[in-house]
Order: C-alpha cells, then structure tokens, then sequence
C-alpha cells in the first residue's frame, strides 16, 4: 500500500509539474510573438489606392481612413508634400508600404498600433531638435510559384520558410506563394514530400519562381518500429504505416474501424454497429492459433497500455505503423500475433495554432433481412399444418378469410400486418465529435494540448441505449539543457455507456423473430406479448430496466533522455508509464407487463415478465486496472565512413493488477430504491463476489542495425522475458531475430534508368505469446460445493476442477520473409512479400480424445479434469503485395493498392481417435465448418427414390449428398467446408486527390475466400426471411429455389433440414469503406477574420457493399444472425485553424 501511495503522489506531482510547464512556455512564447503578432494584423489590412501625382501626406490620410492606423513622421525628415503616384486594388498594407515608400528610400516600423517613417538619417535628433527616428528595418515581400522541375505543373501546399527564423507558409492550388522576409534574411527554404529540399538565396529579387526535383531517395523518410524510429531506404522488415492526416478521412468515431483497406497483410472485420461496442475485429496476416490471436497495442512506446487502440481520439493521432513479421520480435513474448504501433501528435516550434473540427453524423443499418409480411406468414402457417397433416387441407391455421383481413387491414387488433423493424427502430440516428487543439512551442519547449467529445445514439424508437466519451490529452516536451530532454504525455477519457438490460443479440433475435400476426401495441397503448412473451418494442426501452456502463481510463508517461557528452553518439533514455482504468457496471432489471388480446370476451390478459421471478434484481461490478512500465535504454550511434551502426540495449520491468467486485440483490419490493442495501432480506436474495491478479515481466532487450552507404544492411533483435504467468524454471524465453537487405540498385554496376529504387530483403526470427490463463501450473480448486453432513445443516466445501500442469510453457511463432521493395519512374512504389509462420506449443485442452463420456470431469461437468497442455501445431504461409503511385500537378493524387493471401493449416489439434480424415480439422484452415452438403431439392418422387434420405423426408425437403456412399444419410456425411469466417484473401485500394481548393479521397475493402453461416429461426417459432418466403418450394410454387418450411425449418431434423451448405453464404464483398470530399475556403476571405485555415467537407463510411450475402451485412459473424447490425454513416463537418 505504501508503494501505491508513493506512485500516486509521483503522478500528481508530475501532473503539477507539467502544468507549471505548460504555462510557462505559454507566457514566454507568447511574449515572444505578441509584438509581431499585432504589427502583422494591421500589416495584413486590404487597402485599395488610386492616386495619380497625389501628395504622399494626402496619400497617407487615405491610408489611415481605411486601416485606421496612425502614421507618425517629422516633418524635417520626411517631405510629405511631394508628389508620387500609387495604384492597387485589395492589395495587404504591408505590401502597399513597401511599393509606396521604398522608391522614396524611407523605410517604416509599427510600434503599439502606430507606423513610424523615417529616412536614412542615422542621428535621432536634427539640427534644430526635432525629433527623427533612426532608419528603422524593413520587411521585403517576395512572391512566386513553385512547380516541378520536370513537369513544370505547380505544387500546391508546398512548404515556404524563412532560413533561421520562424515564418513560414505555404504554396496556394496554383502553387502561389507570398511570404514576408525580415532584413537580415536572404534565403527561402522549400520543401514538400517526396521532394528535394531547396535553399534558394534572395539577393536583390522580390519575385523568385522556384522548381523542386523529385526525391528518389525519399524512403530517407522515417517511420516508427519497436522502440525507436528508422530510415524506410533501410528497412529489412516488413512494416506498414499510415498517417493520421488519412484516418481522420474517416466518419467513424472508433479507430479501429478506419484501418481496414490501408494496408497489406492487416485483416479487419466490423462485426456489429453498436454504440460503445462497434469496433472491428483484426489480426495480422490472418489467424495462426487456437489460443489467443490479439495484437500487441503499442502506444507512444509503451507495450499493451490500457485503454488499447478503439477509442482514441482519431484526431490525436499521428501515425500507426503495423509489424508484421520477425521484426516484432523485438517485443518478445507478446508479439506473435504482429504489433501495431501507436503515435501520438507532439508539440512543435511556431506561432500557437489552435486547431478545432466538428461533425455531425447521421447513421442507419447497412443492411437488415427483410421479414415476410402478415398474409405471408399465415399462408406458411397453414402450408406448415398441411405437411404434418395433409388429410386436413390448406388453410388449418387461418381460413381464406383471415388471411384477407391481414392484407386489407380491416381488423387492425386481430389481424395485423406488423412490420417489427419499423415499430421498434429508428430509421436513421445521430451522432457527433468534436475537438479542440492547441499546439506550438519555441525550440526549447512544445505543447500539443487536445479535448474532444464523442456522442452516439443508439437505433431502438424511445431507447436508452447511447455511448458518450470525453476525453483529453497533453504532450509536453522540454529540453532542460542541450543534452538532457524530458516529456510528459497525459491523457484521460470518460467513456458512458447505456444500453437496456436485455443485449443487442436477444432484441434484434426477437426482432427476426416477431409474428407479423400480432400487433406491436395495442390502440389503448398497451404491449402485445410479441413472441413467446419478448417485444422487441418494450425490450429496447428503460421499462425493463437501465444498465449504465461508466469507465474512465487515465494514461501518463514521463520520459527523458540524454546524450553522453563522453563518446560521440552514446545516449540514454527511458520511460515511466502508469495506467489506470476504472469500469463500473449497474444493471437494475425491473419487471413490466405484456397483454394478450381476448377477441372473445374483448379483454386484456396481463402477462408479467422481466426482473427475476416478477420483481426488480440489481447487479453491479467494479473491476480496477492497473499497469506500471518502466523502461531504460542505452543506445549508440555510429556514422565513419560509409557505414553507419544503430544499436542499444534496454530493460524493462511491467506490472499489471486487476481488483474485481461485485454483488447481486434480488426480490426488490419497489422499483424505485435501485441500491443494494434495499434488495431483498433473505440470505438467498444477496450473492457477492471478488477476485484479483497481478503478474509481471521482466525483460532484456538489444538491437543491432548496420549498413554499409545504405547498400548493404543488416538486423540482429533480442529479447529475454521473463513472465510470472509460467512456473519457476519456464518463465523466461529468448526470442530472437535476423534481418538482411540488399539494395541492389545502389550497385554501381546497376545502371537501369526506370528503377530509381530495389532492395531484397529478408527476415526470420521466434516470437512468444503469453496472453493464456494464470496460476495453471497449480491444481485449481472451486469454493462452490456444498454438501450435507449430520443435521441436514448445509456446509460449503471445496472442489478440484482442474489438474495442474507443471510443464506449461510459452506458445511460440517462429516467422520468416523474403521481400522485395522497388521504386519506378520516380513515382511508382510497388512491394511484394512472401511469409510464413510456424505456430508451437499452443496451449489447448484434450476435449475430443478425453470426452466427457471418459468420466475424468470437473464436478459440474462442465469440462475435463486434464489441464491444458502446449500441445497445438499450426502453420501459415502467404504472400502479401502493394503498388502505389503519385502525382504532383494542378490535379494532384495519389493511389495505391494492396492484395494479401493468408492460409493456416492446422498440424495438430485434438481430435477424438477414429474421426473421419474429411471430416478432421487437421491439415486444414482454422474455423471451417463441418456441414452436410446440400446438393438440391427434392422436387419429384423419383428425386425421394434415387437419394438416400432420412426417414420423415417430404418434398421440398433438400437432398443431402451420401458422402460415405453407404446409401444412408448419417452423421458420417458431414464434411469440412473450404473456407471458414476468415477471410483468406484481403484487398483495398486509397485514393487521395486536390485540384485547387478541392481535395477527395476514397478507401475500397474488399475480401474473398470466407463464409458466414446463419442458420435462421423460423417456422411456428418465428417469422421467415422475404428471400425464402418468396421463393419457397411448395406444392403451388414446386420450382422454388428454397426449401419447404417446417415448424423449426432451418434446424428440422424430421424432415431433413439438416445444418448444411444450403445456409452457407460466400462472404465476399468490396466495399466503399470510406469517401470524402472537402472544399477549403481561400485565404482571402479568411484573412479579416484572423482564420488561417476552415475547410469544409463530407464523408461517408460504408457506403456501398457490392456482395453475393442476400439477408445479412457480409462482415456479421453469428451463426444466426443476433448482432446490432453495421453501420452505414453519412457525415458533415468542419476543421478551422486559428
């Protein structure tokens, strides 16, 4: 505890600290630029002359109506009655100034809102005492347009710096620019990426055009790996990367959803839509486990911070860069499963630029299945009736007469024609973000400050179900000497999540599930019991309950380093992390009535249901986070030569703890008390429950860079981890890697014009994982039992439910790739990569060769009593491949391209002894499934008499293939599918493009090799789908392209409606994932306003799904289709600069 205590404090005298340092850096830079920042606002002024041999004193008072400035001269110095001629239209006052008075030789300075003119008299005082003032200096405007030294065509957005200063700006659409150069400057900077720098010295010019060669070598650009950044030109790994500037393109207040389409190798599926909870699924080159398959989440340095990727502020983000291969090996034990890494924005050095962006959403389901209608649904009533009694015709459930009131609606209680999707979902819902930064700094100190805010609503009419967050962050770095830096980076969020008591799954199943044939309401406002007593419409509301899902997460890092004055290229650095994150849980469950409607006696029958046993239940949990890093390096740096050394080592020690509590009341006798002390009194009404961890790690870390003139280059990583998840004499593992690269296009015997850039490389290294359960090298022992002893007095006991397994041990990847990374033409970047992984000691259970059935069972039955053991072996190998290309004009894009196949094949996994070789999982994909193969319909009695079927089968029913060829369908028929609810082949394509003030840019994700299998609920138990009610076969419609139904149709066994193929979609798809289109305002309207930038834009995600899948979004992963659907969102908004 008093560890906990000290912590706290350093933490909150860290935050005291960094506030202190904020302000102060506030104050001194913005002392520093106050004085120029007021002279540059009158500076800026629009002025319109048109004096023709006017006297310069008329000529000033002119200039003082329009700009009410003050101009303050002596008369002995300045000879104001001469004549001169001035002529311009809206032209900025300081370029006035200079055209008006340098052929004059004055020279003038703004002093507090007042403009000084002077000659070059060098006294200050004339011989008669007036006073003059001393030649004061002078700004020069200098325009120009920048262009492309091969092309010719202009650069838009081009940086323009003055040398040795802080001004700056940047070229226009037409690649224009004006900058104002203080005296004693004399040269322009220019830069822009994918670009040669230029220096271009002024002279005497005040007009300076200037071309920019394309950079063939700007894959000098760096990009952040584990621990550190490096130059792309000597990259031997395999690593994507993506700027934040693309992410915010994106409409989708959740990060994870943004990445899909961007890069090669990365597979991401957006299973479910709903507030709070609509993050995408991901792994890195597809699945290679049984066990865990999570990525390792890196951000600003620090392995697995709390909080993850999901919520943060897109906005806040500068790049994220994505490890693939052996150079993840670099985090050891937690980086099998690829890493992805994280970067913040930092402060940088200038004017304070407070940035803001709004936009307003407004967002509806991709896709819902389309329900039969009331006469519909009757009609398959009586055609159900019929098939299980034929002797008693076609309309046993509804007469002809019904079924002609629910089309015609002329008894709207008794019979409707209820559409459950419209009574219990909004058809569109809202929401919204907005943030707020400020960042700046001199060279000493710089400030990135940020606050944003997230709001969500959810799509149930009248529901509570919403998500909001708040949050916050602030990087602030200093160098305290030239030597020694410090950072502190803080960042919090509060995220709220509200949704009813019963989930997203069961109301959209009883949706799917409602009876066209009973109205939602009643017209004296009561609830109809909807199906087997669950109304969807009630069910999305607060009358069955609230739970209210807070959780507030707090992020710090405190860093430092310092170069070593002793030896040339030694430094050192190293970081503190500390992470907390809160989660509270309150769930009240009250009690509601249904009512069935009695045409007969025209009454209401109350039905009573939700809470537990007809009165309110509460449940509430607190579940406490913490993780402590910290981090030392010792890095060296060599440049002699052609050959340059980058290397270091490092320790690091992490701690992580989890505290759980919780407690339940039942039998509440109000609803209006939701507290635990007011549940029920018995001892049976009250439960509480705890639990706690906390495990650590320590690890040893070094890597080794080298190349010779970036020609040849090389790659050693090493990582010890030591991890208390395994027993003593287990808990440390080494994971090594190696790299090479060759680029042989700096040979000089490569002489091959249309390649600027080619390098081989390749890579091949071991990396752990450790995310498995703790304390399993312990017998474990359950507190559940109870037992009867003497007195029929009830005493608790304990139980063994698990064995011990002393040998458990890391699961392992060992990875490797060959690769291939070109540069053509200048503007063409085409990458391709070959990989495969290997996959050991997967940590699984022995279900199949030890059933059940053997008796070795936990007391509940629940499971085996034999431990897991690392007995798992699966392989993965693919290739990945990427092509980009860019141009720079009036039109300027860029496009790239990327296509990735990733298959596993699984070498070992438990499997019951004597299991059919089609129907075992080894040796194929990971998660296929096992299914009969649905070859067609029976349509004819001789279609009964050529297939084997099942006993009970009728027409209409599908034909299962005899797989066994044994002439009877069995269990022994089932097969293994091809693909599973991976996807094997991923794509997508990033289009970005401006003309002028316009910009545009799209993402296309698509996949292929992947099913989804829903099997729906339907018959006497629920409604049909429109694309089987429509195309049913029946004895009217005998060429429909579905099967008969039945009372459990898709799951009936009399009949032979077997889980099968038939209900097996091609998941497949390519999606418009993202699309935006911006308009930024020109500069000339915003200069009055003091605005330097507002841009207006529109943006859509998911926008168009191009698909095989008929009823569900082709992303959704539930084998019935239970999920909040995806999100189609349609976006405006706005970005200011200040």
């Amino acid at each position: 505890m008093q560890k906990i205590r000290q912590t706290s404090g350093f933490l909150l005298l860290a935050m005291k600290i960094s506030v202190i340092q904020l302000a102060l850096s506030l104050v001194f830079t913005s002392f520093s630029y106050g004085i120029d920042t007021k002279a540059q606002e009158f500076l800026n002024k629009s002025i319109t002359l048109n004096a023709s041999n006017q006297k310069l004193i008329d000529i000033l008072e002119q200039i003082e109506d329009q700009t009410k400035v003050k101009f303050i001269y002596s008369s002995k110095a300045i000879q104001v009655n001469r004549k001169v001629s001035y002529v311009t239209k809206q032209q900025r006052l300081s370029e006035v100034l200079v055209g008006l008075l340098s052929p004059l030789n004055l020279k003038y300075k703004v002093i507090e809102g007042q403009i000084i003119l002077s000659d070059n008299i060098s006294s200050s005082q004339s011989p008669n005492g007036e006073y003059i003032e001393f030649p004061l200096p002078v700004d020069k405007i200098i325009k120009g347009k920048v262009t492309d030294s091969e092309k010719g065509d202009a650069m838009p957005g081009v940086s323009v710096f003055v040398k040795g200063t802080q001004r700056g700006t940047n070229t226009d659409a037409d690649g224009n620019y004006s900058i104002s150069v203080p005296e004693g400057s004399d040269v322009l900077l220019f830069s822009f990426v994918g670009y040669e720098k230029k220096e271009v010295s002024i002279g005497n010019r005040i007009v300076m055009d200037v071309s920019l060669k394309v950079d063939v070598k700007s894959l000098d650009e760096v990009v952040v790996v584990g621990y550190g950044t490096q130059k792309k030109v000597t990259l031997t790994g395999s690593v994507s990367e993506v700027k934040g500037s693309e992410i915010v393109k994106s409409p989708q207040p959740n990060l994870s959803n943004s990445l899909a389409g961007r890069f090669s190798g990365f597979v991401a599926n957006n299973r479910g839509g709903e507030p709070g909870y609509d993050g995408s699924s991901y792994t890195i080159r597809g699945f290679a486990s049984t066990g865990n398959n999570d990525v390792l989440i890196v951000v600003d340095g620090v392995p697995g911070q709390i909080g993850g990727l999901e919520r943060l502020d897109p906005n806040d983000v500068e790049s994220i860069s994505i490890l693939k291969d052996a150079s993840a090996a670099v985090y050891g034990s937690r980086a099998a499963n690829g890493v992805i890494l994280v970067t913040t924005k930092k402060g940088g050095t200038g004017k304070p630029t407070i940035s803001y962006s709004f936009n307003q959403g407004f967002s509806s389901p991709t896709r819902l299945p389309k329900l039969a209608d009331a006469p519909t649904y009757a009609t398959i009533l009586n055609e159900i009736d019929y098939y299980n009694n034929p002797a008693g015709g076609m309309n046993q459930h509804y007469s002809a007469d019904e079924i002609t009131k629910f089309s015609n609606g002329s008894d709207p209680i008794n019979y409707p024609n209820t559409n459950w999707q419209k009574e219990a979902l909004k058809s569109m819902v809202l929401q919204n973000q907005h943030s707020l930064s400020i960042n700046g700094g001199t060279e000493n100190t710089k400030y990135y400050l940020s606050l944003g805010t997230i709001y969500q609503d959810g799509l149930y009419k009248n529901g509570v179900t919403n998500y909001s967050q708040y949050n916050f962050r602030s990087n602030v770095e200093a160098n305290i000497t030239d030597n020694f830096k410090v950072s502190l980076s803080l960042a919090g969020r509060q995220e709220d999540r509200q949704y009813p008591t019963q989930g997203a799954g069961n109301i959209f199943r009883s949706i799917y599930r409602a009876y066209p044939t009973v109205v939602s309401v009643y017209p004296n406002g009561l609830p109809s019991t909807g199906v087997e007593n669950s109304n969807p419409v009630v069910l999305g509301t607060d009358v069955g309950g609230i739970n209210r899902n807070p959780t507030t997460v707090f992020n710090g890092i405190l860093r430092a380093s310092y170069i070593l004055p002793f030896v040339k290229g030694l430094s050192i650095d190293g970081f503190y992390s500390a992470d907390r994150s809160y989660n509270f849980s309150k769930s009240f469950s009250t009690p509601y009535p249904l009512y069935s409607y009695d045409k007969t006696s025209n009454t209401y029958n109350r039905v009573i249901t939700g809470g537990s046993a007809g009165l309110a239940s509460l449940t509430e949990s607190q579940v406490n986070t913490a993780s402590m890093v910290e981090n030392i390096k010792l890095n060296y740096n060599l440049h002699t030569g052609k050959h340059n050394l980058s290397t270091f080592v490092a320790y690091e020690q992490s701690k992580n703890t989890q505290e759980t509590f919780g407690a339940s009341r039942i039998n509440y006798p109000t609803v209006a008390t939701p507290e635990l002390s007011q549940g029920g009194a018995a001892a049976t009404d009250k439960n509480n429950y705890g639990s706690s961890y906390k495990f650590t790690r320590k690890s040893y870390i070094s890597r080794i860079a080298y190349n010779f003139s970036e020609k040849y280059l090389a790659e050693v990583q090493m990582r010890v981890d030591g991890s208390s998840i395994f027993p003593e004499g287990k808990q440390y593992g080494f994971f090594p890697s190696i790299s090479a690269g060759w680029r042989i296009s700096e040979e000089q015997w490569f002489k091959v014009k249309a390649i600027d850039d080619l390098k081989l490389r390749a890579s091949y290294g071991s990396l752990g994982n450790d995310n498995v359960g703790q304390f399993q090298y312990y017998n474990n022992y359950s507190f559940n039992n109870t037992y009867v002893i003497g007195s029929n007095t009830i005493h608790s006991g304990i139980d063994l439910t698990k064995l011990a397994n002393p040998d458990i041990t890391w699961e392992t990847a060992k990875k490797m790739d060959l690769g291939l990374n070109t540069v053509l033409f200048k503007n063409i970047s085409l990458e391709f990569i070959y990989f495969q992984q290997q996959r050991s000691n997967i940590l699984a259970t022995r279900n199949a060769s030890i059933p059940n059935v053997s008796g070795i069972v936990n007391p509940y039955g629940s499971g085996t009593l034999v431990p897991d053991e690392n007995i798992g072996k699966i392989n993965n190998s693919g290739f990945e491949t990427s092509i980009g290309y860019s141009h720079i004009g009036e039109f300027r894009y860029n496009i790239s391209a990327n296509f990735t196949y990733a298959k596993s094949k699984v070498i070992f996994i438990d499997e019951a002894a004597g299991a059919l070789s089609y129907q075992r999982q080894t040796g194929r994909p990971l998660y296929t499934y096992q299914l009969y193969n649905a070859i067609g319909i029976f349509r004819t009695q001789a279609d009964l008499d050529k297939y084997p079927h099942v006993s009970g089968t009728q027409l209409g029913d599908l034909i299962m293939e005899d797989y066994n060829k044994d002439g009877k369908i069995t269990a022994d028929d089932q097969v293994r599918t091809e693909y599973g609810n991976v996807p094997q082949i991923t794509y997508g394509v990033v289009f970005n493009s401006g003309y002028k003030n316009f910009d545009m840019s799209f993402v296309l994700s698509g996949q292929t090799n992947v099913s989804q299998y829903v099997l729906p609920e339907s018959g006497q138990v629920g409604n049909f789908y429109s694309s089987w009610a429509d195309n049913r076969w029946s004895p009217s419609n005998p060429n429909g392209t579905y099967p008969r139904v039945d009372t459990r149709a898709s799951s009936s066994i009399n009949g032979g409606l077997y889980n099968s193929t038939f209900w097996l979609n091609d998941a497949s798809f390519i999606r418009l994932k993202n699309v935006e289109i911006g308009y930024t305002l020109p500069k000339s309207l915003l200069s009055k306003l003091k605005i330097k930038q507002v841009r207006v834009y529109a943006n859509a995600f998911n926008l168009l799904t191009i698909t095989g899948v008929k009823d569900y979004d082709p992303e959704g992963n539930s084998n019935s289709g239970q999920f909040y659907p995806q999100q189609r969102i349609i976006n405006l908004g706005v970005n200011v600069k200040f």
